[in-house]
């Protein structure tokens, strides 16, 4: 069997390193296919450096040409212009990132973390270590603003106090601000959801500005191995929730790294990505053609063998079950301190949260 499969990731832009990782998974497991002669997969590619209409545009194009799945987008941005454009044209998107969660849509395979993937374990080990004091900075778009409201809710129904919340502009390094509000505030945390070259500059200029001994703890929900040379002695420390780190990597991903992704690194949007073109092809196998929802059946009628080990998605919420981790970082690697037994499937909606409400606000009443 010959499919063709389109590949949405920028490589240039803003968040290049985390589009190039997912890039160098899902061309390794093409052409680790191709010499185990399973199955021939041509990989249409597009490169939308970073720019959301180029992203709906590239994804009308590919299905104009005839390609009915497509594997990519980086940002929830992205995967949410391309939706429409995919509505219309009968096309799967097979997205392989972390994302905030609240979403279920007909066209899409959703094989990244969800919340209860990263947001509940962060949080609950930030209760779990006695950090009483959070600050929040994120990146200014849905993953940043989303993600900080599940952590500000679930900590502040846990008692822990959240002196400090901010937003960076996508791609901007200008965030001197709230370093100074950090210094002045000095919480025992801080969350960290930026993304690209805010991340790194942000980290580095934290690092700077405070003596290792007094500088908060570090969590992210979406740090990985893909930019974290770049960051190099800033991210010790750090504690990152994902659904995949290196340290678990078996050859097959190691090789993909070690050919095509520029660092040589494995992370979770390398195996992620690897996965998804894994899943694709034994499902079109298993369906005897390309059908998008022929695919999708036989993909979600059971758990099928990846080099993330087997994954299950959802036939009504269509999100992979994953097994929640969470790592380290410490001299240029990601050890893994705590993970799930077994995958967990995913709750986007939070729908079986046990967190209790804040506690109700004190009413105004008239005193005479």
């Amino acid at each position: 069997m010959r499919l063709r499969l389109g590949l949405i990731f920028s490589t240039s832009g803003s968040y290049a390193a985390l589009g190039q990782s997912a890039l160098a998974g899902a061309l390794g497991a093409i052409e680790a296919l191709a010499e185990a002669g399973q199955v021939e997969i041509e990989p249409v590619i597009r490169d939308p450096g970073g720019d959301v209409a180029r992203y709906e545009a590239q994804a009308a194009e590919l299905l104009q040409d005839g390609v009915r799945h497509i594997l990519g987008a980086i940002t929830s941005w992205s995967r949410k212009d391309m939706i429409p454009v995919l509505e219309r044209g009968g096309g799967l998107l097979w997205y392989p990132c972390p994302y905030e969660g609240f979403e279920c849509s007909d066209h899409v395979v959703y094989l990244g973390a969800a919340p209860n993937h990263h947001v509940v374990p962060a949080t609950d080990w930030i209760v779990s270590q006695d950090l009483g004091r959070v600050y929040l900075v994120g990146s200014n778009y849905v993953w940043g603003w989303e993600t900080l409201r599940l952590a500000r809710e679930r900590l502040q129904a846990r008692g822990v106090e959240v002196v400090g919340e901010r937003f960076v502009p996508l791609g901007s390094v200008a965030h001197a601000h709230v370093v100074d509000e950090i210094r002045a505030l000095r919480p025992d945390c801080v969350i960290d959801s930026l993304i690209g070259p805010s991340n790194a500059s942000f980290l580095n200029d934290l690092a700077a500005a405070i003596d290792a001994g007094a500088r908060p703890r570090l969590v992210s929900f979406n740090q990985t191995e893909a930019d974290l040379d770049a960051l190099g002695p800033a991210a010790d420390g750090l504690v990152s929730a994902g659904s995949f780190f290196e340290e678990e990597a078996d050859p097959r991903l190691l090789r993909a790294a070690r050919d095509r992704a520029p660092n040589g690194r494995v992370s979770a949007f390398l195996a992620s990505a690897y996965a998804a073109v894994e899943l694709f092809a034994a499902a079109s196998t298993k369906a005897g053609g390309d059908d998008p929802r022929a695919v999708f059946a036989a993909l979600s009628a059971g758990p099928l063998p990846t080099a993330m080990g087997p994954i299950h998605v959802d036939p009504v919420m269509r999100h992979a079950g994953l097994a929640p981790r969470l790592a380290q970082a410490g001299q240029g690697q990601f050890r893994i301190i705590n993970r799930a037994a077994s995958p967990v499937a995913a709750d986007p909606y939070l729908t079986g949260d046990a967190v209790p409400p804040p506690p109700a606000r004190a009413e105004l009443r008239v005193v005479r």
